[in-house]
């Protein structure tokens, strides 16, 4: 009998490429290292963006807490294998595309969560994929809990009129996103460069210090998130 703690799986996951979903994915990943907890990326994406970064990277591989590994090609018992071998966190990152996959690997996971740039484009995507999980929450008869998470938006005292706009259309729409908003800031992709995530790197430079910053109430926000949706299925 395994008596092992199942594992908190976490699926980020966007109709489209370029929404800043690997950055969001390693940053937050990172942040849950930072502080103690093991967590797992599976890298599904055609770019293999977080897998190149850790399997060259021996800076990267020094992390503690933190792994990454390339998604199997066949997906036959790899949901199985997850729950049974697997602890801690897992963050699975799903290629920029709504496939078949990525609907099934969302619909079995804690939270999914969907990066998007603060434009028409990303928010229009993401409203489709949400009305898609939605279906298959009733379809599968359970709710799917999904949040969408803003990033690289201006810093707020240089918001344009048209996304001050997009972000209110945002709020009164039904989607579910973060509060925390992710900012424009050197330290996302110098993580590619050095192989340190902000958490990891010199938090005495400004760029640094204040990516940790909203990364850490991201943090924060993330956990308050999956405890809320896990009482709303105990509900259902």
């Amino acid at each position: 009998m395994n008596t092992q703690t199942p594992p908190t799986i976490i699926t980020f996951v966007s109709p489209k490429g370029g929404v800043g979903k690997s950055t969001c994915c390693l940053a937050l990943a990172s942040s849950l290292a930072h502080k103690g907890h093991s967590v797992q990326i599976i890298d599904f994406d055609q770019t293999e963006t977080l897998w190149r970064w850790y399997s060259q990277n021996p800076v990267a591989q020094a992390i503690p807490n933190l792994t990454v590994e390339k998604g199997p090609d066949n997906l036959e018992g790899f949901v199985n294998d997850i729950w049974a071998s697997r602890t801690g966190f897992v963050f699975i990152d799903l290629a920029g595309s709504l496939t078949h996959q990525s609907l099934l690997l969302a619909a079995f996971a804690e939270l999914t969560i969907t990066p998007s740039k603060l434009n028409e484009p990303d928010i229009m995507e993401a409203t489709k994929l949400a009305a898609q999980l939605d279906s298959l929450g009733k379809k599968f008869g359970k709710p799917i809990a999904h949040r969408i998470l803003l990033n690289e938006v201006p810093s707020a005292s240089f918001l344009p009129t048209h996304q001050i706009q997009t972000l209110d259309q945002l709020d009164e729409s039904h989607l579910a996103r973060f509060k925390t908003l992710i900012h424009t800031r050197a330290a996302f992709p110098e993580t590619w460069l050095s192989g340190t995530p902000p958490h990891f790197a010199d938090q005495t430079r400004q760029t640094i210090k204040k990516a940790v910053e909203e990364i850490d109430c991201l943090t924060e926000e993330f956990f308050q998130t999956i405890s809320a949706d896990n009482q709303e299925r105990e509900a259902a």
